[in-house]
């Protein structure tokens, strides 16, 4: 008898659980798995600050699902959105859709908490969608180009000032991230940057409460260097279109209020009748089934958990750290209940601490021990948890697209290694180089042949790669060899330039006036097709 399992929310939670599923059922072909989104993508949410401030592309935070489960084929794709869970006739209903399910997991994320401040809504900007970051990055990009040409200087000062509402993650690293972007915006717009000013608001008498409080006081420190204003015990009451009104305080001037202040589960999972607990988040048992449900063999993992350790007073925070966590909990679980087993696993609060990024070049880390990391190498530990996320669901491709876009397509060099890797060099200028030696490795190749003894096998290597680098045809495979077979025929101290000859095409010369020009493209598009299909923006049941 065929099962279903329906999982609704691809975010953290919602992808590693499939992924978990899939595999644990992948000899078993009556078990179907269903991954139903509104977006065909999975949208790395702890990055989109990354994307407000330009520092990256919108792509690159945004995985496409088909190339994450191109090789789970018991995995069915679903891009729809939710309207209804029938919880007693075990079926979820969708715009375009409905999908029976055996066990089902709601993982739909959370939204943004405004706690009823008035005109946070209409005057402010959040920070939770790939659309909010677009929207704030255009917002940005054009208030700041309007504040440098303004004359009046009280209308100047208000669309130069930024201000950042809350300090949490997305908070923190919010306005790390302006730290960094002020000084593109000021130069892009011929301004000192110390005109753009950056305001921290916080209600609470202080700032970056996840990490202990001599981390949180460096992290103060270093904003407080980079001129942040930072505003502590100051609650925010109303946003204006040109104001922030403080409680007991002076407003803020400002044409720009971006809203990191909370959290809270979705209005979908507001709907679907299972008790809620602190900020919407639904109420589940050690097992993270939800409350009144168990028997229906409904879980609930991410934002929208109300997940609590047993015996701890407080549920653990809504971080990607806990929601992995929760999909591995979640998906052992339901599949103990489709194999029949019912040997649960109980939820238990696995945090191993927290990195905190301000920017692109300095971090905060506070590892489980409480070992405290901060500067260049808590940065690279960040990047380091981001990537641990991708060896999880087994994602090579998107593992080295991440590397490609933190490392080295990055917008105005704004990578922890600064212009060394993100410097985008114009590879035209290694052509003649790229010439000069494919023909001197031919020549030298043919003469090595035909004109002396016992050396064939290498010769005619080096003549072939020296054929390949000068038409520009696997310009990067072919240096790369040529390096290797410098070492294997030994050559001597004269040769030696040949070694830093190869290193330097290794820069993609292949693709100025070569064949590479034309073959990488087409062989990037081939392969990626054969392998993970062609992307599309809608994935629909195909029964």
């Amino acid at each position: 008898m065929s099962k279903n399992i329906v999982v609704i929310g691809a975010g953290f939670a919602g992808v590693y659980a499939t992924k978990k599923l899939a595999k644990h059922f992948k000899s078993n072909s009556d078990v179907k798995i269903t991954l139903i989104d509104k977006h065909s993508f999975f949208t790395y949410l702890t990055r989109l600050h990354e994307v407000a401030t330009d520092r990256v592309n919108p792509d690159s935070i945004q995985y496409d699902l088909q190339r994450i489960f191109h090789k789970q084929k018991n995995v069915q794709l679903v891009t729809d959105e939710v309207t209804s869970v029938d919880k007693e006739n075990k079926l979820v209903t969708c715009k375009n859709g409905t999908y029976p399910f055996d066990s089902l997991l709601i993982s739909l994320g959370g939204e943004p908490n405004d706690f009823g401040t008035p005109g946070v809504k209409e005057n402010g900007f959040t920070l939770w969608s790939i659309e909010d970051a677009l929207e704030l990055r255009k917002h940005i990009k054009e208030i700041i180009a309007k504040g440098a040409i303004e004359r009046d200087p009280r209308k100047r000062q208000a669309m130069l000032t930024l201000v950042v509402c809350g300090s949490g993650f997305t908070g923190a690293e919010t306005i790390g991230e302006l730290i960094d972007y002020k000084k593109v915006l000021a130069k892009e717009n011929k301004i000192d940057p110390s005109e753009i000013k950056i305001i921290l608001v916080e209600a609470a008498p202080t700032i970056i409460n996840m990490l202990d409080r001599t981390n949180a006081a460096s992290a103060e420190n270093y904003l407080k260097k980079n001129n942040i204003d930072i505003r502590k015990s100051s609650m925010i009451v109303s946003v204006n279109k040109d104001s922030v009104d403080i409680k007991d305080q002076d407003s803020i001037a400002t044409n720009t209020l971006i809203w990191t202040a909370g959290v809270k589960t979705s209005s979908l999972a507001d709907s679907l009748g299972i008790d809620a607990g602190h900020g919407g988040r639904l109420i589940t048992n050690q097992y993270l089934q939800a409350k009144g449900f168990e028997d229906s063999s409904i879980y609930v993992a991410g934002d929208d958990a109300n997940a609590t350790e047993q015996g701890a007073e407080r549920a653990v925070p809504q971080t990607a750290q806990e929601a992995e966590n929760e999909a591995v909990v979640t998906s052992t679980n339901i599949a103990a209940d489709i194999d029949g087993s019912h040997n649960y696993m109980e939820f238990h609060d696995k945090n191993m601490g927290f990195t905190v990024s301000f920017g692109a070049y300095y971090g905060i880390a506070q590892v489980f021990g409480g070992k405290r990391i901060r500067g260049w190498i808590a940065t690279i530990m960040k990047h380091g948890s981001n990537l641990l996320y991708f060896w999880r669901i087994r994602s090579g491709y998107f593992m080295f697209q991440y590397i490609l876009d933190e490392f080295f397509r990055v917008n105005d060099n704004r990578t922890v290694f600064g212009g060394h890797t993100a410097r985008r060099s114009n590879v035209l200028w290694s052509v003649p180089l790229r010439l000069f030696f494919g023909l001197a490795l031919m020549i030298d190749g043919i003469s090595a042949h035909y004109l002396l003894t016992g050396s064939g096998g290498l010769a005619i290597c080096e003549a072939i790669l020296g054929c390949l680098i000068f038409f520009g045809l696997f310009t990067w495979i072919a240096n790369l060899a040529m390096i290797i077979l410098f070492f294997a025929a030994m050559m001597s101290w004269p040769t030696t330039w040949i070694l830093f000859a190869a290193i330097a095409l290794m820069n993609g010369s292949g693709r100025s006036f070569g064949l590479d020009y034309w073959f990488v493209p087409w062989l990037q598009k081939t392969w990626g097709r054969s392998r993970y299909g062609i992307p599309q923006s809608l994935y629909k049941n195909n029964d």
